[in-house]
């Protein structure tokens, strides 16, 4: 319910209590004292007889209250509401009521939901957990291979490892999101229960930390799209144009993937605080605001695909010329090309995309739509990490070479320190005052080189 209708169901309210104070004027003879007729902006308080407490549900026709309580208001001995001490206007005692919201559907609460999603959502989103989280560590053992290997920082693993950062931020938020956010709407501590269901209120104002979260978190989906992009434009390039191709290029297409997010986030910002401040921005309501994050995720996704198409096409016409007799390995070396390219270009969501126009039809289709489009999303991390880094022959051989390197450094540590254990020996056994070794020293001044020869022996045995 928009703030237009709010005012509509007030005004209503104000004036049935006007027209209840007209017709207890006509019929009321006021021989006592009484506290006049009053709409507070939420309870029409009637004509009360001076010293009593008018008392009144919580919730009436149109206007409802989380909580079933009491409100009350004081009609002092002189006639008048009660004024509290440091307020200006009479006091309403809505304490016992907590949140209102209008019966007409200014609050939302947890769709029903079809039995079949009931059954599938809660396995689709402990799938999506479990790949958030794998996604993270396989991303993270990326990342801490591609930075501290010298040898692997070439223009292409540079924006791999951006590209690698975009996705932990996103698994990450994601999982932020579902752990802090009750059914995916609000904060726990701005969520009202009733009879053990959250309920969440439209016109109550929601604080910026929840704004802040879901913020953020659509600048890493947007920045992981970005980058995806700047990935395919990459490799495109490279192939056909050879246009920002080195460390300065690479730059380039790292400042694209991180900053024209921030062109579509801000103004999305900005209208979503001036046309559509409702919850914590979770819901989409308004179509064009909701254009700043969608039309440019569509837009990546599409140019995506049609550069994955470009570049299959470009492999199967070399494959063709080359000269490989045996059919069987052109097409798995075909395979295997196209399949390193899919994590990359994200091509599955090419046909999400495409799927989303056709659920509404029939919740079947919308299950596995979901099912489909959240899973990928999960292990796409993984895929990238695995495909790009882990499974890289380059980057296994260097792995390879640094354990070879270690091994052999801690073997020569090991021989060292063997080496200075024994010579410490020799020192202790030379050291020695015993009066047996002092009298063979002195038998032996005269035949230096066995001396030489005694201290050798000991050195090495």
């Amino acid at each position: 319910m928009n703030v237009s209708q709010v005012d509509k169901v007030i005004q209503t309210l104000k004036n049935n209590c006007y027209n209840l104070q007209l017709e207890k004027n006509q019929n009321q003879s006021f021989q006592n004292t009484f506290c006049e007729a009053v709409f507070d902006g939420y309870f029409c308080w009637p004509f009360t007889k001076a010293g009593e407490l008018a008392i009144q549900p919580c919730s009436n026709d149109l206007l409802k209250s989380i909580k079933k309580g009491l409100a009350s208001r004081q009609c002092t001995e002189n006639g008048t509401w009660f004024i509290p001490e440091n307020y200006t206007e009479p006091w309403s005692n809505l304490t016992e009521c907590g949140s209102f919201y209008i019966e007409t559907g200014a609050t939302e609460l947890p769709p029903t939901l079809n039995p079949i999603y009931s059954q599938w959502l809660p396995v689709m989103k402990n799938i999506s957990y479990f790949g958030y989280a794998i996604s993270i560590v396989s991303l993270v053992t990326a990342l801490c291979i591609l930075i501290n290997i010298q040898r692997l920082h070439c223009p292409r693993n540079k924006l791999h490892i951006n590209l690698f950062t975009s996705f932990v931020m996103r698994c990450f938020m994601s999982i932020l999101k579902d752990g802090l956010f009750v059914s995916g709407t609000a904060l726990v501590y701005e969520t009202e229960y009733i009879d053990g269901e959250p309920k969440f209120l439209k016109d109550m104002k929601y604080s910026w930390v929840c704004k802040a979260i879901i913020s953020i978190r659509w600048y890493f989906v947007l920045s992981n799209f970005m980058l995806m992009l700047m990935e395919g434009m990459y490799l495109h390039n490279l192939m056909f144009l050879n246009l920002f191709s080195d460390n300065h290029g690479v730059r380039i297409y790292c400042l694209l993937g991180w900053g024209v997010p921030v062109l579509f986030i801000i103004p999305w910002i900005v209208l979503r605080i001036l046309y559509e401040d409702v919850l914590c921005w979770t819901q989409k309501e308004n179509l064009y605001i909701s254009l700043f994050i969608d039309l440019p995720i569509g837009i990546t996704i599409v140019i995506n695909f049609l550069l994955f198409l470009i570049i299959v096409r470009v492999l199967i016409v070399k494959l063709n010329n080359a000269c490989i007799q045996q059919r069987r390995i052109k097409y798995r070396k075909l395979l295997k090309a196209t399949l390193i390219l899919i994590p990359l270009f994200g091509v599955p969501y090419s046909f999400s995309l495409l799927m989303s126009f056709y659920i509404t039809k029939s919740h079947i289709l919308e299950v596995v739509w979901l099912f489909f489009d959240q899973t990928f999303t999960a292990f796409q991390g993984l895929f990238a990490a695995l495909v790009y880094c882990l499974l890289n022959n380059e980057v296994q051989m260097e792995l390879k070479r640094k354990y070879s390197s270690m091994k052999d450094r801690t073997d020569k540590e090991f021989r060292r320190s063997r080496t200075i254990s024994n010579t410490q020996q020799f020192i202790l056994q030379a050291n020695d005052d015993s009066p047996e070794n002092v009298q063979n020293i002195e038998n032996d001044k005269h035949n230096p080189e066995e001396i030489v020869l005694t201290k050798e022996h000991n050195c090495y045995f």
